[in-house]
């Protein structure tokens, strides 16, 4: 068994172990709620410690590939307020990403490239040109589950330091969003809440911004060809 199976067999252990116990069902918006006082007089005695712990959460979420990124970015504005609980998530976040990114990369990618290489030539290709336009807008569109992203990013020849730098720049509308509906935790009912028409309108839009040098491009290079 070479390393890239080891590695693969390590990362189902721990979703399965995640999945098998429903340790997602205790991390609810309703568990928050219910100990939001709790964690908070914990965090006063113990702060530092409280936020590496935070930011290792999004560690484990990035190496097993898991989805929880949403609900912590609400419990950064409930337990931590603003502006620190987002610069917290922003922190871990990216670091998480970066780790599911790495994972998916030397586990996923050439089996991926192996299967389906044909079909993924031009998306590959398109995604290579436009790579920050096109991070930012996965980033942005607020229907894109986090780790998703991270796992198909990961999958492609784009590269770490445009995923990096699209990641922290693209995820920040969002979180502020998150953590700022947490640290008014006592009205939020349900994450879905926070999704109101506005913000999804809002998010939509700026993520049509960042595909317009795209569009244009594409314009000016088949006004190019007409040409000829």
């Amino acid at each position: 068994m070479n390393k890239k199976h080891i590695g693969l067999c390590v990362i189902l252990l721990g979703t399965s172990i995640f999945y098998f116990f429903e340790i997602g069902d205790f991390l609810s918006l309703e568990w928050l709620k219910n100990n939001q006082r709790l964690l908070e007089i914990f965090y006063q005695s113990n702060g530092l410690i409280v936020m590496v712990c935070f930011v290792a959460l999004f560690l484990v979420i990035g190496l097993f590939l898991l989805p929880g990124a949403t609900l912590l970015s609400v419990f950064s504005g409930a337990v931590f307020g603003l502006p620190l609980g987002p610069l917290l998530v922003s922190l871990g976040s990216t670091l998480g990403a970066v780790l599911a990114f790495y994972v998916a990369r030397y586990i996923l990618k050439s089996w991926l490239e192996e299967r389906f290489g044909e079909r993924l030539h031009p998306i590959q290709e398109g995604l290579c040109k436009n790579d920050i336009h096109y991070m930012l807008f996965l980033r942005l569109i607020p229907l894109a589950p986090f780790f998703l992203v991270n796992i198909a990013m990961g999958a492609s020849r784009i590269s770490w330091k445009v995923f990096i730098v699209g990641t922290l720049i693209g995820k920040l509308p969002a979180i502020w969003i998150y953590a700022n509906a947490g640290s008014n935790l006592a009205n939020l009912r349900s994450l879905s809440d926070i999704n109101s028409p506005r913000i999804i309108v809002a998010l939509t839009l700026l993520c049509l911004l960042t595909l317009i040098p795209v569009i244009y491009k594409k314009i000016k290079n088949s006004k190019r060809l007409e040409t000829f």
